[in-house]
């Protein structure tokens, strides 16, 4: 009986090996697959897909009804996704119907929020899904998610408006090659999420009107070298170069810094308050406002131009940022130490409770929770 096995197992070694140096399977993408290996190879993937998002928890800090976030996955859909798979109303170009497994177009039944989630962080080996740009940021597919279990609610007007801030943002029948539009004027690219006023489009994305030049070339070089990680940022920022930098940088340092931030429906605003201002030597957490405010007519800015305003931004922004610093990714960009220290000792609860405190603070003023 052990020769017959041994035999078998040889056989199936000569057999294994014969079928890989011979290569009789033709990987031709212009030829189709043998009938039957494409369902198996698709049910394979919507059985992985499905398994590993099972256990996946949406974020408390995430709605995934949230018109903003909805907004920004749009947006991103535009940079990362419409070139493979169209959009809304965007039909795709023949190049990538070439391709095998050619890049589907997209509906809201295709997949929960959750896997959506899972294949926007994760991409598909041998195919052209790539895993998410910014490596380790847990946080930001979920904006996809949001956006693509929304897909079908989508008109190309409605898909244009969302991503690109007007109806008629993208001017092609089709999808074409060679960038969006603002790829030859980034102002025009960051005013897509940012905002023509810097005030983030109701939440689409951080505020930046009235942020220091300083601390703007900072982190626009720090997304466009590597050193700070997103999926959003990295991809738009690697272009640019110094003088395009500086350019933007002017450009939203000289807008009105009139923030009104949306709190998050978590955290206690009062307890946020107490930690920002004084901190928490029995669990040492130190005062958040002993760098990031005492400057400006409201007294709400840093006093350092290389320290970020964080008064008025919205809550989910914070959250995000905070979680970043303490979890990472964190960023190695000049000072980025600095805050990861001071987010190592903070819990979920104390995230929470700044956020919804810094969120709170209405355009300028010193107001109570």
């Amino acid at each position: 009986m052990r020769r017959y096995i041994l035999g078998g197992l040889a056989a199936l070694a000569a057999a294994g090996g014969a079928f890989f140096f011979l290569a009789p399977y033709n990987i031709a993408a212009s030829v189709p697959h043998l009938p039957g290996v494409a369902n198996i190879l698709h049910g394979y993937l919507g059985n992985a897909v499905a398994i590993r998002a099972r256990s996946i928890e949406v974020p408390r800090q995430v709605d995934l009804q949230d018109p903003g976030l909805i907004r920004l996955g749009a947006g991103h859909f535009a940079t990362g996704c419409l070139t493979c798979h169209g959009a809304p109303g965007i039909p795709r170009n023949p190049v990538v119907e070439g391709m095998r497994p050619a890049p589907p177009l997209l509906t809201s039944e295709d997949y929960d929020a959750k896997e959506f989630w899972w294949i926007a962080r994760h991409g598909f080996k041998y195919t052209g899904m790539p895993a998410w740009p910014g490596e380790k940021r847990e946080d930001e597919p979920w904006a996809l998610a949001a956006f693509l279990t929304q897909y079908d609610s989508f008109d190309r007007e409605a898909f244009e408006i969302a991503s690109f801030g007007e109806a008629g943002g993208y001017d092609s029948a089709g999808v074409r090659f060679g960038g969006l539009p603002g790829a030859i004027e980034p102002e025009l690219a960051c005013a897509r999420c940012h905002g023509e006023d810097g005030l983030g489009r109701d939440g689409t994305a951080p505020k930046l009107a009235g942020q220091s030049e300083e601390w703007l070339v900072t982190v626009l070089e720090a997304y466009a070298t590597g050193h700070r990680e997103s999926g959003f940022m990295e991809p738009l920022a690697a272009p640019l170069g110094d003088e395009t930098i500086a350019g933007i940088a002017a450009r939203y340092s000289g807008m009105e810094a009139g923030w009104q931030g949306r709190p998050l429906p978590i955290g206690d605003a009062a307890r946020g308050r107490e930690l920002a201002e004084q901190g928490d030597e029995h669990n040492d957490i130190a005062s958040c406002a002993a760098c990031h405010e005492g400057a400006g007519p409201d007294g709400l800015s840093p006093r350092r131009s290389d320290t970020p305003r964080i008064s008025g931004q919205d809550g989910y922004w914070i959250y995000n940022w905070l979680k970043m610093y303490r979890d990472g990714p964190v960023p190695t960009s000049p000072r980025a130490h600095l805050m990861e220290a001071a987010a190592k000792p903070l819990s979920d609860e104390d995230i929470a409770d700044l956020a919804a405190w810094y969120a709170g603070r209405d355009g300028g003023k010193r107001s109570d929770p």
